[in-house]
């Protein structure tokens, strides 16, 4: 908590970081900070309630219906509006696990929200929530032990608002017709628009980033894990590239140099001894971190990611814009002597320093602004998007899940399923085509009388046209002409 005076440290939130903070990430802490913060305030403005479960309740309450009355009012002067269940109930989870360890702790007598004996239809509930996570685990019965088959028989005192049921919806991919246009024209620095020397014409960093996340599969985080050693001519298929990415903490050193005749213990370490100024980029703060989210490792004693290319071709483009990114740093006078990570700031007071995400994303919205589309996550046009691209590419291609998997890094076969559902257009597409051929079929197999009465179009009888019949489905410019003659 910040004050005028100083900086106010809440020691059991505190501890609680540092006893985690090996298994959770940056963002987490920050989640739980939040919802704690706005916990205190909510404790402020309502200091009369004493018992830790009615102030919980209404805390609760005030976060999923804001704190405003019907008049507008707000005697609480927080001011927050509703907010959905999606945002809360993860926040408030996280708050309930704290509160459980400040028990253990001895730093409050009760939980805010207490475990209590669950109801028949309860433990119902929580049995079908555990199949249902290990369903698919191969070793999944072996899970349940008795410490476990306990836990399953309660439940939390004050339930959480349940989020309304759906099903996964369409992934949101980057626009296939835009993708020559976003590495012709997106990535021109600025300025060089009639350069003749590509080298100072392109932006070669962001090319390479934007390559593998169009046509690698790579997560957005994933390309700021590149070591310069990471990208290399494959050995086996010459003139294309081998890139892997490997974990930031626990993947394999270069094996130069060396300590004590032996390679560095991990990434961490091999860090910490040849270049103590960067930390792994996983458990750093602020503009340099960077997360990783993959497990399936392509190779589990090295633990990297194999990148794959769709379409392969791409292998070989990213060789070449990869020794363009190279030689452009080269001219910048930027060496590898200071840290081992690929991509670098090329400017400024940070010249030389990890390029960072946020400077990407900055990059990555004026190359799509530029060619003319709008940026956001609606139109499939952020970074995760081109991950996106590659998933629906590979399902039409009809490539085997397994493959699939390998090539995306999921621990699941199911993480594929977002890539299969249709879209809006897609299914409206379906039914267009379903419709023509019920059309054609009725009017096939009737007499006129009963083909009248059949393809009556809605819009002729209300406004009495001559041309009662229908035989085909009216395309999306047809549909806008013909309602004109409403004018």
């Amino acid at each position: 908590m910040l004050t005028a005076e100083k900086v106010n440290v809440l020691e059991p939130l505190l501890f609680y970081f540092l006893s985690r903070h090996h298994e959770r990430s940056q963002s987490w802490m920050v989640k739980l900070c939040e919802i704690v913060g706005q916990l205190i305030d909510y404790i402020d403005a309502n200091g009369q309630i004493l018992k830790p479960t009615d102030l919980f309740g209404g805390f609760v309450n005030s976060l999923y219906n804001g704190t405003f009355d019907e008049t507008e009012n707000d005697p609480s002067l927080l001011c927050w509006f509703p907010s959905s269940a999606k945002t809360v109930n993860p926040k408030l989870r996280m708050l309930e696990e704290f509160s459980d360890w400040m028990v253990i702790k001895n730093y409050i007598p009760l939980s805010l929200n207490p475990w209590t004996d669950a109801t028949t239809s309860a433990q119902r509930f929580n049995w079908i929530a555990w199949y249902r996570q290990n369903q698919f685990s191969f070793l999944g019965h072996l899970r349940l032990t008795t410490k476990k088959s306990a836990s399953l028989g309660q439940a939390r005192s004050m339930k959480l608002r349940r989020q309304p049921l759906g099903k996964a919806s369409a992934a949101k991919a980057f626009p296939p017709d835009f993708e020559t246009a976003l590495f012709r024209d997106g990535f021109v620095r600025h300025g060089k628009t009639d350069e003749e020397d590509i080298l100072e014409k392109f932006d070669w960093r962001g090319i390479c980033i934007a390559l593998l996340l169009v046509y690698g599969a790579r997560r957005l985080s994933e390309p700021f894990q590149l070591w310069t050693g990471d990208v290399m001519e494959n050995p086996t298929r010459p003139g294309e590239a081998l890139v892997r990415i490997y974990h930031p903490v626990e993947g394999q050193a270069p094996e130069n140099p060396k300590v004590n005749g032996r390679r560095a213990a991990n990434r961490q370490a091999y860090l910490q001894i040849f270049h103590p100024r960067y930390a792994p980029r996983t458990t750093a703060h602020g503009n340099y971190h960077a997360g990783f989210k993959g497990r399936a490792f392509t190779d589990e004693k090295a633990q990297f990611l194999h990148v794959h290319w769709l379409p392969t071709d791409m292998a070989e483009a990213f060789l070449y814009a990869y020794h363009n990114y190279m030689e452009q740093r080269a001219r910048l006078g930027i060496d590898s002597a200071r840290h081992p990570f690929a991509f670098v700031s090329h400017k400024g007071k940070h010249k030389g320093e990890p390029y960072t995400i946020g400077a990407f994303c900055a990059t990555w919205k004026r190359a799509v602004t530029r060619i003319g589309l709008p940026h956001g996550k609606l139109h499939g046009t952020t970074p995760h998007g081109g991950r996106h691209s590659v998933g629906i590419r590979a399902n039409k291609a009809g490539i085997d899940k397994y493959d699939a998997q390998e090539m995306f890094g999921h621990s699941s076969l199911l993480s594929q399923d977002v890539y299969r559902v249709p879209t809006v257009e897609q299914v409206t597409e379906s039914l267009d085509a379903a419709t023509r051929r019920i059309l054609h079929e009725e009017s096939a197999g009737a007499n006129d009388d009963q083909a009248l009465n059949r393809q009556t179009n809605l819009i002729d009888i209300w406004t009495g046209s001559e041309d009662r019949s229908r035989t085909h489905i009216w395309s999306a410019p047809q549909r806008r002409n013909r309602g004109k003659r409403f004018d």
